[in-house]
């Protein structure tokens, strides 16, 4: 033989088959001092702020309505009625390509806005006509008035003894 190495042969004269190639290694880090680029951010799309307003908006209507039982209903109604738009315009920006942030929040403010105006709307009309139809004298039977002639000058002059001498 002249040196020329052959590989070994099955039996049947075939090569034997390859290995498998082995698995990729896990990559560790670089040395320090070696220079690797940084992957490439991805672009950031535009906030959609009037669907955050909407949404904000009307939790906090509908909240102040549960949590007041219903005497902030004036409150909760501007809310409500000021969240609408603000959902709306969130929900058009989405549909038009503007941005695809918070489309659901944009979705949840408009149903959440449309729910807190109806409920602060009946809460409204409820307490007018609580106020309006209950008749307190029958509630307060006393006759007893704590707040009588007497007490309102004693405190009128009160109030200006102390302003007096505030100012002198």
């Amino acid at each position: 033989m002249t040196g020329d190495w052959l590989p070994p042969q099955t039996p049947g004269g075939e090569p034997p088959h390859e290995p498998p190639p082995e698995a990729p290694q896990p990559q560790h880090p670089p040395p320090p001092g070696y220079w690797q680029s940084r992957p490439v951010p991805q672009p950031q799309q535009p906030p959609n702020n009037e669907a955050v307003a909407g949404f904000t908006c009307g939790i906090v209507g509908i909240s102040l309505l549960f949590f007041t039982a219903g005497l902030s209903s004036i409150v909760s109604l501007a809310l409500g009625i000021v969240a609408i738009p603000y959902a709306r315009k969130g929900k058009r920006n989405v549909a038009e390509g503007r941005t695809a942030k918070h489309k659901d929040l944009a979705n949840a403010g408009v149903v959440i806005a449309i729910i807190t105006v109806v409920l602060a709307a009946l809460a409204t009309i409820t307490w007018i006509l609580i106020f309006a139809l209950v008749d307190w004298d029958e509630i307060d039977d006393s006759n007893d008035d704590p707040f009588d002639d007497s007490f309102e000058i004693r405190a009128v002059v009160r109030i200006v003894a102390t302003a007096v001498r505030l100012l002198g």
